[in-house]
Parts: structure tokens; C-alpha cells; sequence
């Protein structure tokens, strides 16, 4: 049996992402630990009752909202309230609970502001040691559809196995991508990497394809696919802020329609992406200044 970690604020969002780890629970199968953070907050034996009689409440009302009433029952909830920020308690937790995934809602923001304590932004890859599934907005069902994204040569298979377990069904079929910067020479060992890896997952297809703007070439792949699930690996931990950040609204960004899991491989942003994104920012900044002081 394994163990889904969700995090809980009472959100639409967190909400979305326990509808989503019901189904992986049932699928899997799985028990769910629903974990609310309250920080600075002093939890008093009544706060205490009363946060566990609303999480309780919570996890009841979606259990029978969107899952049958036998399907249901068959889900196992716990429920843990931390009074330290997430991020700074959520690896302690992942290890207390053995646990193997953690199912949190979608939350945009500029990675240049997304130092904000607690804010799901921050628990990507490098915070935690299991994978993290970042679940968009709306209805999604488990993925028969799966794109594999990162760098295969880094990647084994202790990695990918576990991935058709998240998928609907064995015959689910995967696409892996690797990326490459156009003047790359010498691709022969990306292949073989790319063969290694197919060889794990039954129903794969391999893609070696060069690379104008990592990001953007990623979404436009899952569109052509029609992907329900993109993995995500990489050792770029700026690129997995980049993919959350409130931009790709506008342009209506295909991966900001489906569950993205982070695999634990990402590292931490470096300083000159930070400096860039703050850079950036502060000209938004100035922009919507310039623009609300205009009178008509």
C-alpha cells in the first residue's frame, strides 16, 4: 500500500488536487494523508478538533461527490496538522509517512516572488525526495496519454518504472522526449539513452529532437501528442519555476492544462536566472504603475 501526501489550504486548488489523488488512490492503490499548515499559529486542543472535524468534512464530501459509494469506502484517509510552513516541514513528513507521491493543486506565480513561505510553488523537486504532481484546474481523469520530458542520460530505471502506475492502464502510451541545443554533435549517446529508457516502459516512443526554447518547445510537444500527464525531469530547477508562472495564462500554454509530475532530479535556481526573473519583474512592476496612473 502506498501513501499519497496532499496539502490542504481549503482552496479551490487543494481541492482539485484531492479529487485527483482519490482517483490515484483507487488506482494504485494508495492511502491519502491530507496535511494542513498553519504557521505561527498556536494549535490548541480545540483548534485542534476543529481543524480535523473540517478536514474530515472535506475529505468525505469529494470522497462521494466524484467517486461511487463501494469505489469510495475503499479509500484510507489520515490527516496531520503541522504548525511549521511546508516547505519547511513537508521532506520531514514525505519520510515520516514512507510516502511516494505528493499531490498538490496548481498555483502560479513568478518565480521571481516565489520565495513566499508555504506557497505550493516551492515544493518542487529539490524540496522533496518523491515525485510532486501538480494538478491544473478542472475535470482531468488518469492519463493514457504520457510525455516523458528531460534528460535521459541522468535518468534510470528505478525512475520510470513507477510511472505506469500513474497512468490508466498497462496499455497507456508513453512518449519520450530529450531535447538537445540544434548544434549538438555526437547524439549517439542520447539515443542509446533514449533506448535504455524505452526498454523500461512497454509502450514507448522515442523522440531526439533539437531544441529553440526548452519551455516552450515541451508544451507545443504535449499539444501535438494531446498529452493527459507530462513527466517532467530535469536538472534545471529554474525551468520547472518558468513552467508555473503567470505568462503562460496569456498565451493559453497546453501544459497549464494537464497534470505536470516533477521527478526529484531538479536543482536549485541559479542566481543569475533569480537576478534575471527579479530584473523582469520589477519592469512589470513599473509598466502597471505607468499604466494605472493614465486617466481617460
Amino acid at each position: 500500500m502506498q501513501t499519497i501526501l496532499v496539502p490542504i489550504d481549503f482552496s479551490a486548488a487543494s481541492e482539485n488536487a484531492l479529487v485527483y489523488a482519490n482517483k490515484l488512490a483507487l488506482h494504485l492503490p494508495a492511502e491519502i494523508v491530507l496535511v494542513h499548515s498553519s504557521p505561527g499559529a498556536t494549535l490548541t486542543p480545540e483548534r485542534r478538533v476543529a481543524l480535523l472535524s473540517r478536514l474530515q468534512a472535506l475529505a468525505e464530501r469529494l470522497r462521494y461527490q466524484h467517486l461511487t459509494r463501494q469505489s469510495g469506502r475503499r479509500i484510507h484517509y489520515h490527516f496531520h496538522m503541522a504548525t511549521a510552513s511546508l516547505a519547511d516541514s513537508l521532506e520531514v513528513l514525505v519520510g515520516g509517512y514512507h510516502a511516494s507521491l505528493v499531490v498538490t493543486g496548481l498555483s502560479l506565480m513568478d518565480c521571481a516572488t516565489a520565495t513566499a513561505a508555504g506557497n505550493p510553488i516551492t515544493l518542487l523537486p529539490e524540496h522533496v525526495s518523491c515525485p510532486v504532481l501538480i494538478v491544473p484546474p478542472g475535470r482531468h481523469e488518469l492519463a493514457s496519454q504520457v510525455v516523458v520530458s528531460g534528460d535521459f542520460s541522468r535518468l534510470h530505471a528505478s525512475q520510470l518504472a513507477p510511472l505506469t502506475s500513474l497512468a490508466r492502464s498497462a496499455d497507456a502510451h508513453f512518449d519520450l522526449v530529450q531535447f538537445h541545443p540544434p548544434t549538438t554533435t555526437g547524439l549517439v549517446p542520447l539515443k542509446k539513452a533514449l533506448m535504455a529508457a524505452r526498454a523500461t516502459l512497454s509502450n514507448a516512443t522515442v523522440h531526439l529532437l533539437p531544441e529553440e526554447d526548452a519551455l516552450e518547445d515541451i508544451s507545443e510537444f504535449c499539444a501535438q501528442q494531446k498529452a493527459q500527464l507530462l513527466v517532467l525531469a530535469t536538472v534545471d530547477g529554474c525551468l520547472t519555476r518558468r513552467f508555473f508562472n503567470p505568462h503562460y495564462i496569456k498565451t493559453d500554454a497546453y501544459h497549464l492544462h494537464i497534470p505536470v509530475l516533477l521527478l526529484p532530479t531538479s536543482t536549485l535556481p541559479t542566481k543569475a536566472c533569480c537576478d534575471q526573473c527579479s530584473l523582469r519583474q520589477a519592469a512589470e512592476n513599473r509598466l502597471a504603475a505607468r499604466i494605472s496612473i493614465v486617466t481617460f
